[in-house]
């Protein structure tokens, strides 16, 4: 075949295959609209976002192929002086104004399509005024019956492609925040008669706290669940995604719904808040809101049938090519096959649920993952791709979420009525008051450590103190890496003992939030600063790499310690475990100028801080579990006298003469058992109180994280949440939602405050962004004109026990 036959037979087949491949689009998108809610491989959403501004492309570009093909038959027929031929086009037109429609489950791709819903509108009415154009030049060679039922394929495709423009525009900002809830003007009255009457003028937050404080109060002495029969007041949040705070009355109706829910009924309450993300996701990206949609969908099926019907039996007697027979027959057969499911989909509740499970990035995991991809590694940096691998190959798979919701839904509810520590004395009698509310609200580790007795006062002092303290004034962002990295180093200093529900949870949290501060940390927090995670890897990697050339403490120890030593210098450590017994080594002793390779650029000796403050608080962790684990010795030592106390007493009250005679073999005998079970006994008694202190440490910790997620989730917008949905959500916008339907404060609601306080930390960072521009694979330079921050003073905590049989865990695994 020539290239002049090529071209004239590209030209004949052209349109067919693009009216083909725009179907084959529009398949592709209905079924990756159903996934698109997941958590699903980022090259799949790669592949959705290509067909999705593929499938407009294409679409266009097939009427732009129709366009011209007729003025071409049109200049052929004006030369001729004769009648142009007939087409199928007048079948074609309106179809692939249907497909522009595009499909109901992916109407915006992101958050920012919904913005250029005039784009959109342009677009439409361009290829609306291209069919029409081709109508009209095709409309007198068909038959009169086949016309007709063109002309009502015709209407419906005009409406649905204008309904995309429409769908986007009503999904925008403004439109939302202009859009009128029908709930919002309900009388207080008419919503609910079970709240109490004295909130009708509810019009203040202390208000709404004493009413809030009082419907908790009766929800929790109801002996029956209160039922509900359809749906929270509150069901479509949108107004919450655009960082619009809902009325009190309504705050404290779905606050009533939530604390009503117990047993199996908290599950269903959880379900209904994630139901209710899932239908914010459906109003923003979708067009399932639309209540005329089932409508126009039907429609469309009906008519797409009866064309189809018609050009059975009339279009096959008519001169037509035989493949244009062939295309229009699967053009119009899968068009009404896709218009059936897709309303059936939607009518029948398939549309799946939004994935709410916590994405994993683990500091020591990321330090070990990048010692055994150094090849990898280079050449995403060489490339210019390093940021876009960390960002999209997390440390660990992502973990279930049911149980950190139920964490998170006990901190509230405890908010609320109030608790009480190990020791049975009240700390925090619960939220009685606006400065209570705001407190709890504020509160991103301190009532778990004043419950612990970590700290006496929320905040600590105001200057030195312990490093619970220091790091509770640190700004989030750092507080966040200190936890972890604390968290890490308590788990590895004792792996040895096994890890419980607390140790799981606690972990999770922290990858999470470490997640979310080198992934999202936009999301974490306003301001977060994604440098300080670089900052603390760099630091870590060079105490690696330090200790593994250091001979200078090998003299110092055992055979056995420096054979284990040696043996770790020709092997480089590539495991989290071993990593991290590398790094506690270094942290028992102080930094000196020989160790630290003498003067330091500022950003590394502030990111070094922050690694030495992270082991100071991990110190005090395990100290705080050894006092546990102490108490629990004492407290079983006052148990087991008084039960020799009563064993003494029993055995005196037997008459003498019933007492057994003993020779001296065997009291010799019974004393030997007696001294290897009281050292069974003490073995025991000490695995129990050391797992004792590690439950009560963890339990701390899980506690802080918990307090830090809702602190996290409270201030982040409403607008990046809806963002973030596009993307397949954040479980942090699940936790969010959860804290608004209890009653908490979000960043609509802080916003709106008539007398800003404060939140416990002031505003200096032991890390300065200014000083962490270098890249993490190489060596920090020091900066000109940096600026002069005082590092903090830092005491070098006393030295741990390192485990000598530690373990990779699989939660946060190193295993990708």
């Amino acid at each position: 075949m020539s290239f002049a036959q090529s071209v004239r037979w590209w030209e004949e087949w052209q349109l067919r295959f693009l009216v083909l491949a725009s179907l084959a689009f529009q398949y592709f998108l209905f079924a990756a609209a159903l996934l698109r809610k997941r958590r699903i491989p980022h090259w799949f959403r790669a592949l959705i976002w290509l067909a999705y501004q593929g499938g407009d492309i294409v679409a266009v570009y097939a009427l732009a192929t129709l366009f011209n093909r007729h003025k071409k038959d049109e200049v052929a027929a004006a030369g001729s002086d004769g009648g142009g031929g007939a087409h199928l086009d007048i079948l074609w037109a309106p179809v692939l104004l249907l497909h522009l429609g595009g499909q109901d489950g992916i109407t915006a791709y992101s958050i920012e399509d919904n913005e250029n819903w005039r784009r959109h509108l342009l677009v439409a009415a361009s290829q609306i005024t291209v069919a029409i154009y081709v109508f009209c030049k095709s409309w007198w060679f068909h038959d009169g019956r086949l016309l007709r039922a063109s002309i009502l394929l015709f209407v419906p495709g005009v409406f649905k492609c204008l309904e995309k423009p429409w769908a986007l525009w009503n999904a925008t900002v403004a439109s939302i925040a202009n859009s009128s809830d029908p709930q919002m003007t309900l009388t207080f009255e008419e919503d609910d008669r079970t709240l109490p009457t004295d909130t009708d003028d509810m019009d203040s937050l202390d208000k709404y706290v004493t009413a809030a404080r009082g419907c908790v109060d009766k929800e929790a002495k109801r002996e029956t669940p209160l039922f509900f029969d359809d749906k929270m007041s509150n069901d479509e949040p949108y107004h919450l995604f655009v960082d619009l705070a809902h009325p009190y009355y309504i705050r404290l109706k779905n606050l009533q719904v939530m604390a009503a829910a117990k047993g199996t009924g908290r599950a269903e309450a959880h379900g209904r808040v994630r139901v209710a993300v899932s239908r914010a996701f459906d109003r923003l990206y979708t067009k399932h809101m639309a209540s005329y949609g089932g409508v126009l969908r039907a429609v469309v099926v009906i008519v797409t049938l009866a064309v189809v019907g018609l050009f059975r039996r009339r279009g096959e007697s008519l001169p037509y090519a035989r493949a244009d027979v062939v295309v229009t027959y699967v053009l119009l057969c899968f068009t009404a096959a896709l218009e059936l499911i897709s309303a059936a989909v939607v009518l029948g509740s398939g549309l799946p649920e939004t994935d709410d499970k916590l994405s994993q990035y683990n500091l020591l995991a990321y330090l070990s993952r990048n010692r055994r991809r150094r090849r990898l590694r280079h050449a995403a940096l060489l490339v210019g791709l390093k940021d876009q691998l960390d960002w999209l190959w997390p440390t660990a798979p992502p973990v279930p979420s049911r149980r950190v919701t139920e964490l998170v839904h006990e901190h509230v509810v405890g908010g609320w009525m109030g608790y009480k520590d190990n020791a049975g004395g009240g700390v925090w009698k619960g939220i009685r008051s606006v400065e209570d509310y705001r407190r709890f609200n504020d509160s991103r580790g301190q009532r778990t450590l004043e419950s612990a007795g970590l700290v006496a006062t929320a905040g600590g002092g105001v200057g030195g103190g312990t490093a619970v303290e220091r790091i509770l004034r640190m700004p989030f962002d750092e507080s966040v890496v200190a936890w972890h990295l604390a968290t890490e180093l308590c788990y590895f200093d004792h792996v040895d003992v096994g890890g419980g529900s607390a140790t799981r949870h606690g972990r999770a949290i922290s990858e999470y939030m470490a997640y979310l501060l080198f992934v999202k940390p936009w999301m974490l927090m306003p301001g977060a600063r994604r440098k300080l995670f670089r900052a603390a890897y760099v630091e870590l990697r060079r105490m690696v790499e330090e200790e593994e050339e250091s001979p200078s403490e090998l003299e110092e120890e055992d055979d056995g310690e420096y054979e284990e030593t040696e043996r770790w210098k020709k092997a480089k450590p590539r495991a989290m475990d071993e990593i991290a017994r590398k790094i506690i080594r270094k942290l028992r002793d102080p930094p000196t100028a020989t160790s630290s390779g003498g003067a330091r650029s500022p950003a590394r000796s502030l990111s070094a801080d922050l690694v030495r403050i992270a082991w100071e608080l991990s110190y005090e962790l395990l100290e705080f579990g050894k006092g546990k684990a102490e108490e629990f010795v004492n407290e079983e030592g006052k148990k087991k006298q008084l039960a020799e106390e009563e064993k003494k007493k029993a055995s005196a009250a037997v008459a003498e003469p019933e007492k057994k005679q003993l020779t001296a073999e065997e009291k010799k005998r019974k004393e030997e058992e007696e001294k290897k079970q009281a050292a069974r006994n003490k073995e025991a008694l000490a695995n129990r109180a050391r797992k004792h202190g590690d439950e009560r440490m963890w339990e701390v910790i899980q506690g802080v994280w918990v307090e830090m997620l809702c602190f996290s989730a409270g201030r982040c917008s409403g607008y990046l949440h809806a963002k973030s949905l596009g993307k397949g959500g954040e479980y942090l916008t699940y936790v969010w939602l959860l804290l608004s339907y209890m009653g908490m404060e979000t960043m609509a609601e802080r916003m709106q405050r008539t007398e800003l306080r404060p939140v416990e930390g002031d505003a200096g960072a032991l890390v300065s962004t200014s000083d962490l521009e270098e890249d993490d694979d190489d060596e920090p330079s020091a900066r000109t004109g940096a600026a002069t921050t005082a590092a903090t003073a830092v005491v070098a905590a006393p030295p741990a026990a390192i485990s000598g049989s530690a373990v990779v865990p699989f939660v946060g695994d190193d295993n990708v």
